[in-house]
């Protein structure tokens, strides 16, 4: 998700605590993050940052007020924005694509909810939600195999067997794993399992499900390991507790990378350049990316990666100058 997206997603889900705490005037905020699947401290955030909302001017008299403690939310003076935010017809669209694609999800805690909302938003949109399943009708059928095999080998706790094209080692080879969540991210599926060929211990591995393929339910008992499964939504990959980062300078017109890779933009240089930090979970993997985009940015450090970004680039042109073991033409 871009930087503009969260904001207005933040936006969103702050306003709407105003017409949610006027029907439940009593409701604590234990409660609230109960029922709006949040924890007590966030929506306590977001209530504090909603004093700051209101009409134009910002003068005292035309900005929310309420009376906020853990035992009680009540809005005094909502400014008229009472009423919970309303999707336009392309957002209902774009909702509407995402639920369909968590109807097919594996292992999915409450699919239930998923298809009421689904249903209603049809209901809503009429003849329009056909454009919608026209638009992915050719999508589905790649992966439903793929998916049903996931969807059974969790129900099943079954070892699952695939082949797996890595964008990290650019290689493909075949894994047996034990399937232990499923979740998605972007628009994209994801497998989290417990992998027992890594080297040089067993760990819990993630893999994306379109670049799996030859999908194959194993007889053996699957061992998914889930209590050492640390998932945090907001970091699916771990990018966090990742130990090496690297130091990057951005050309401005190369600042859209920060919307397809984990990178954190910084400030500018006065060259023009843009400074930026990026998780290095793969060397290999960051070396051909830091070559494939070797006219938009620039290593900085640390010494580790810049050592190895050079003999890569060595190797690289040396192979220009070793005669071909291909015959002319051929």
């Amino acid at each position: 998700m871009t930087r503009k997206s969260e904001r207005l997603s933040d936006l969103v889900r702050m306003l709407n605590l105003i017409p949610y705490f006027e029907s439940h005037p009593d409701h604590s905020l234990m409660e609230a993050a109960r029922d709006l699947g949040r924890q007590p401290q966030e929506i306590r955030d977001d209530l504090n940052r909603l004093w700051c909302c209101g009409l134009p001017g910002h003068m005292p008299h035309e900005l929310v007020d309420m009376e906020v403690d853990f035992r009680r939310v009540q809005i005094t003076n909502s400014q008229g924005l009472d009423q919970p935010l309303r999707l336009t017809r392309t957002e209902a669209g774009a909702l509407l694509l995402t639920l369909e694609s968590l109807e097919n999800v594996p292992g999915l805690i409450n699919r239930g909810a998923v298809v009421s909302a689904a249903s209603k938003i049809r209901g809503i949109m009429g003849e329009e939600t056909a454009a919608v399943y026209d638009s992915i009708g050719t999508d589905l059928p790649a992966e439903s195999d793929t998916v049903e095999d996931l969807r059974e080998a969790l129900e099943s706790g079954r070892k699952l067997a695939f082949d797996y094209r890595s964008v990290s080692s650019d290689s493909c080879r075949r894994r047996a794993v034990s399937p232990a969540r499923v979740f998605t991210n972007e628009g994209a599926i994801y497998l989290t399992a417990w992998d027992e060929s890594v080297d040089p211990a067993p760990e819990h591995r993630t893999f994306r499900v379109d670049r799996m393929s030859g999908t194959e339910i194993l007889p053996e008992e699957a061992h998914p390991h889930a209590a050492e499964l640390d998932f945090d939504a907001r970091d699916p990959f771990g990018y966090s507790g990742v130990d090496l980062q690297a130091d990057l300078l951005i050309r401005p017109d190369a600042t859209w990378l920060a919307d397809y890779y984990p990178i954190e933009l910084g400030e500018t240089t006065p060259s023009g350049m843009v400074r930026a930090m990026m998780p290095v979970g793969s060397i290999d993997w960051f070396l051909r990316f830091a070559l494939g985009q070797s006219d938009r940015i620039a290593v900085n450090g640390p010494s580790t990666l810049l050592e190895a970004l050079r003999r890569r680039a060595e190797l690289a042109a040396r192979a220009y100058d070793e005669p071909s073991s291909h015959p002319a033409g051929g």
